[in-house]
């Protein structure tokens, strides 16, 4: 997927402003900054949901999985309901077989079809969501904070889904946060959006490790860290 001249403005103001940036297959591409930065509305334009100016290319069917999967999910429709509506091309046995590799891809076993987004918890309900994503076929999986409203104890094993879906399907996904410390382990690459423009961009071992950008090295500044002993 690539981004070319991106800007996305709400009237006088302007959310992103002439972004530039590739995702490639096989790649997650982490797109971290403060609130307010722009993230979320450059990942709205990718998925089509606001009107920009500028060039997407190579994302025909980019999906997202929002923040807080309990309202990214109807509580009327079971699981299995929700991870089949882009499955609209199959009927049948076929859509089952079909809604139960998809839960099986996001570790999640094919029982849970039945139930509704109240029975389960939080990192359940992320990966749903994450699996109705994947099943509209989709050529840019965006995830936007997928793990900022979880528990702290299962945000690792949706970090570690998110990989898994790179390594496994070669799906180019764009990974927001405003956490360097998350993004360092789950991206490939880092890109530092600060007030709608991009101000930094590359390896994730080299912008976390060594920042040349002093609004990246404020980020950073700001990640928790455990007291020594």
């Amino acid at each position: 997927m690539n981004i070319e001249e991106l800007s996305v403005r709400f009237g006088a103001f302007t959310a992103v402003d002439s972004v530039t940036l590739e995702v490639p297959p096989g790649r997650v591409v982490g797109l971290v900054g403060e609130s307010g930065s722009g993230k979320s509305s450059l990942a709205k334009a990718v998925c089509g949901l606001v009107p920009y100016a500028g060039r997407v290319t190579g994302a025909a069917r980019a999906q997202m999985v929002f923040q807080d999967p309990y309202a990214s999910l109807d509580p009327r429709m079971t699981v299995g309901a929700s991870v089949a509506e882009g499955l609209s091309r199959l009927r049948g046995p076929a859509r089952e077989a079909e809604v139960s590799r998809l839960l099986a891809l996001v570790s999640l076993p094919a029982e849970l079809a039945g139930r509704y987004p109240r029975e389960l918890s939080g990192g359940q309900r992320q990966r749903v969501a994450v699996a109705r994503a994947l099943g509209a076929g989709p050529d840019l999986l965006v995830a936007d904070e997928i793990t900022s409203a979880l528990d702290v104890s299962v945000q690792g094993a949706v970090l570690n889904l998110v990989r898994s879906l790179r390594d496994e399907l070669g799906l180019p996904i764009l990974f927001i946060s405003h956490n360097l410390a998350v993004v360092r382990y789950v991206c490939d690459e880092v890109a530092v959006l600060h007030r709608g423009r991009l101000v930094e961009h590359g390896p994730a071992e080299d912008v976390v490790g060594a920042p040349a950008h002093s609004y990246t090295r404020e980020l950073l500044n700001a990640v928790p860290r455990l007291p020594r002993p």
